[in-house]
């Protein structure tokens, strides 16, 4: 029996095939780019991270679907061809654990005033991992320490007339510790954030929800110089750092305290408290806290991540 030739292979390409071979050109392009724009953070993590084969094999993969995808999550199907223009996104690594690893190498594993010199090699850090100018003093002004305890605080009355049922938006009121922290009964050192709950604004908002106590009456020659320390702490945004995990917060200067009796430094709110993760257990812990130089007030307040 002669045996039947076989058919030729007539598999229609279709646009499936198009769309699989045009990806995985374009995720070579990109998986090449992104290890030679991040090779030293890619180093970092191989040689400092536990199991970190596995994990820069994860934000490698990570950061090519983050370069490559556009920023709405989705694309059309018509929308590639292996003739379009390939551009790769500029990737922001969060660099949090070098930050960290940085710190430490400063400032230690025990709270204790730093030195000038510790202060303004911290400051430079600070300066780089957060983009903005950070220092521990400006124009000769400054506070008594750098780096303490934080405690928690209680939410401050904004304007006449404020009660903790309206002080939180519903998604704020659902968060067990930022309901449960309560209003103090007086206001802040500056007073009222706005003189009515019709004149009160995002930005008084802003303030409020994102404000720290620093020792004001602690700073160096403070009875001396009580104007212009009143005029330079009112609303002095600052950066402050959980020095063990590196998570930060820009935030502003809203009332005096705590005193040194309690042995904290100085105290954050509630929003400051959760954002840092030191709102568990005893609601304290070592932080480092920093002015920002802002004149043009452009940095808005809140969470924000070395990169």
């Amino acid at each position: 029996m002669i045996p039947k030739s076989k058919k030729p292979d007539k598999r229609i390409v279709t646009h499936y095939d198009l769309l699989k071979k045009a990806w995985l050109k374009r995720h070579k392009k990109a998986k090449k780019l992104l290890h030679e724009k991040h090779k030293e953070a890619f180093d970092y993590i191989v040689e400092k991270m536990p199991a970190k084969e596995q994990l820069a094999s994860g934000a490698a993969g990570a950061l090519m679907l983050s370069s490559v995808l556009p920023a709405g999550g989705s694309v059309a199907l018509g929308s590639i061809s292996d003739k379009q223009t390939e551009t790769v996104h500029e990737v922001q690594v969060d660099k949090t654990a070098e930050f960290v690893g940085e710190l430490k190498s400063t400032t230690g594993e025990n709270v204790r005033p730093l030195s000038v010199e510790e202060e303004s090699k911290i400051s430079a850090v600070l300066s780089k991992y957060f983009k903005m100018n950070v220092n521990y003093q400006i124009n000769g002004l400054r506070l008594n320490r750098t780096y303490g305890l934080i405690g928690a605080e209680q939410h401050l009355v904004r304007y006449p007339g404020d009660t903790m049922a309206g002080h939180l938006t519903t998604e704020e009121a659902n968060n067990r510790f930022l309901y449960s922290s309560g209003m103090a009964p007086g206001r802040g050192a500056w007073g009222y954030f706005a003189n009515s709950k019709g004149e009160f604004s995002d930005r008084d908002r802003e303030r409020e929800k994102w404000y720290i106590a620093v020792q004001t009456f602690e700073a160096p020659n403070y009875n001396g110089r009580l104007s212009e320390y009143r005029d330079f702490f009112k609303w002095r945004k600052m950066l402050v750092v959980n020095a063990k995990s590196g998570q930060a917060v820009v935030a502003d200067i809203a009332d005096a305290g705590p005193a040194v009796f309690t042995g904290k430094h100085l105290g954050g709110s509630p929003e400051v408290m959760y954002a840092l993760n030191l709102h568990e257990g005893m609601r304290k812990g070592a932080v480092l806290y920093f002015f920002i130089d802002d004149p043009d007030d452009k940095i808005p307040l809140g969470p924000v991540k070395p990169t």
